[in-house]
Order: structure tokens, then sequence, then C-alpha cells
């Protein structure tokens, strides 16, 4: 019932942000930022039906691909 977007880039500035779309309410909610990923776009992130999985990327400025990622519950 919720679809979770999480990262990506902004002028040219990679966000660890991201937001929840209730579908039933039409309304949208912040996510938390504490513990979250560092930022970055191009990342894959999968939902197992409870929680969001984030891994790789592209750290925008600063030009790396991070060997890491986190979980949004």
């Amino acid at each position: 019932s919720k679809m979770v977007i999480w990262g990506g880039i902004s002028n040219a500035t990679a966000s660890n942000t991201g937001g929840s779309y209730d579908l039933v309410n039409n309304d949208w909610i912040s996510v938390t930022t504490t513990n979250a990923p560092t930022a970055r776009s191009g990342h894959t992130a999968v939902w197992t039906g409870s929680k969001m999985l984030i891994w790789g990327g592209y750290s925008y400025p600063a030009g790396y691909y991070p060997g890491i990622g986190g979980v949004y519950e």
C-alpha cells in the first residue's frame, strides 16, 4: 500500500533522503536519515515485503562507487 523512494541526484549532488507515498491516503511522509547509507545515485533498491535494501550506486560529486548499503524498515 506504500511506495518508498530513496536517494538519487539533484543539482549535481547525491541525496541520502527519501519519502514514503501512501497510496490509500494519497500523501507523502519523509523517511528518517538516521543511520541512512551515504548519499548516492544509481544504487539498487529491493523491497522484501517488510524492508527496503539499498546497495552500491555512485557517490557524486565525491566520484566513487561505495561498496556498502543499508536497510530501511
